[in-house]
């Protein structure tokens, strides 16, 4: 079995959820491949980012193959990436012709035109993984002319693959509401998380973090993610003043690129001496900061799976998440973590005041998470559920000698 995957992001280019999924998913691949029972090829197709290399030989049977392309326009955002796509296509085409593939596998939009024309040229199965969708993003509507275009994309994708592979029960019915996909032609694989990293923090470590944000023992919550509104940090401040009502020692720290931008509404509300907006964050003290809190929270709008609560739950966390998407199905209410509801900054503080007012219960959450990560959301499972689903398509192909 040959593979093509082609992904827009992966390391060092991860700029969200996908370039995460997809580098999890390789590195679990190269196990599964060479433990597999027949031969198993895996080439992954990105466009290359900084210093990395041209091709990374993982194992015998993983190869990266970075593509260089032009940088992308961002007042063209759609044709550019659309024009990118052909860079990409032609390296295909030239790894397929020293050894054809049995299957392709995209990622999103932003390499459908690539999976769809090597499609019909060489009459191979595509599989698409969809993410999130574009009208989600917006609460449903198709803003702006580009918007509508990535839009159509999507529809086309998910009309061209043989299969679509979804993260969450709530993406499988996006789908079907927003472009009549059938649910038999859904796959639902969950993301992963490997729980190594924030299992190697050392106490010193943590100790340091709690000294340096907690240095009078102030309870501290922890808010990590993209600042846009869909992740629904304006409304995590909101609920910071009645909060500090009753928990006047209680701060919030605010982790993701540009967070400064949130600095208005943190004067409007009159918390700046609560509130740490720390901006980007690397890997380790990420994973550490989650150990260090006392609880983290995530008060997304829209919310496809929710990455970020399971890797809080990996941590050992206590996660309170807001009950929209996938993240309420990540999320256990009162098993694993609790919810609040959606853009309602008074069921934050109540969920909030849960945590704190009941440390047992919390700390049996804090368990049931990780041995639910443990059970269920191990790269490998995920990586081999893939695999099956590689083999379950080529298995119909032959089937009706397509």
């Amino acid at each position: 079995m040959r593979l093509l995957v082609i992904s827009w992001e992966y390391p060092p280019n991860v700029v969200g959820g996908i370039g995460k999924h997809v580098a999890e998913l390789v590195q679990a691949f190269v196990d599964i491949a060479d433990r597999s029972d027949t031969p198993v090829h895996l080439d992954l197709l990105t466009p290359r980012s900084g210093n990395a290399p041209e091709i990374e030989q993982l194992s015998d049977n993983v190869t990266i193959y970075r593509v260089e392309i032009p940088s992308i326009n961002p007042l063209d955002l759609f044709n550019s990436v659309i024009d990118n796509n052909r860079y990409l296509e032609l390296k295909a085409r030239e790894l397929h012709d020293k050894a054809p593939y049995d299957l392709i596998h995209v990622h999103e939009w932003l390499t459908a035109s690539a999976g769809i024309e090597l499609k019909h040229v060489w009459r191979v199965p595509l599989i698409v993984t969809i993410h999130a969708t574009e009208r989600g993003r917006h609460h449903s509507h198709v803003p702006n002319e580009t918007s509508h275009r990535i839009n159509q994309l999507e529809w086309q994708v998910c009309y061209e693959a043989w299969r679509i592979i979804v993260c969450s029960t709530f993406m499988a019915g996006e789908l079907g509401q927003y472009f009549d996909v059938p649910l038999d032609k859904v796959t639902l694989i969950p993301n992963g998380v490997d729980i190594a990293p924030f299992r190697a923090c050392s106490e010193e470590r943590i100790q340091e973090l709690r000294a340096r944000y907690a240095p009078n023992g102030e309870k501290l919550l922890f808010f990590i993610g993209r600042i846009t509104p869909e992740k629904g940090v304006q409304v995590l401040l909101r609920a910071l003043p009645p909060l500090r009502w009753k928990y006047p020692d209680l701060r919030l720290l605010v982790a993701g690129r540009n967070s400064e931008q949130m600095q208005p509404l943190v004067d409007e509300l009159q918390i700046a001496e609560a509130v740490e907006l720390l901006g980007f964050i690397d890997g380790e003290t990420r994973n550490c900061l989650y150990r260090a809190v006392d609880a983290s929270v995530f008060p997304s709008l829209y919310e496809p799976f929710g990455i970020v609560a399971l890797e809080a739950m990996a941590a050992g966390c206590n996660v309170i998440a807001s009950n929209v998407g996938g993240l309420g199905e990540v999320v256990d209410h009162r098993r694993t973590g609790l919810t609040s509801v959606a853009g309602d900054p008074d069921s934050i503080v109540w969920a909030v005041d849960q945590l704190f007012s009941d440390p047992v219960q919390a700390q049996a959450m804090r368990a049931r998470g990780l041995q639910e990560v443990i059970r269920s959301y191990d790269w490998q499972i995920i990586a081999a559920s893939t695999l099956d689903t590689y083999r379950a398509v080529l298995a119909q192909r032959q089937d009706l000698n397509w």
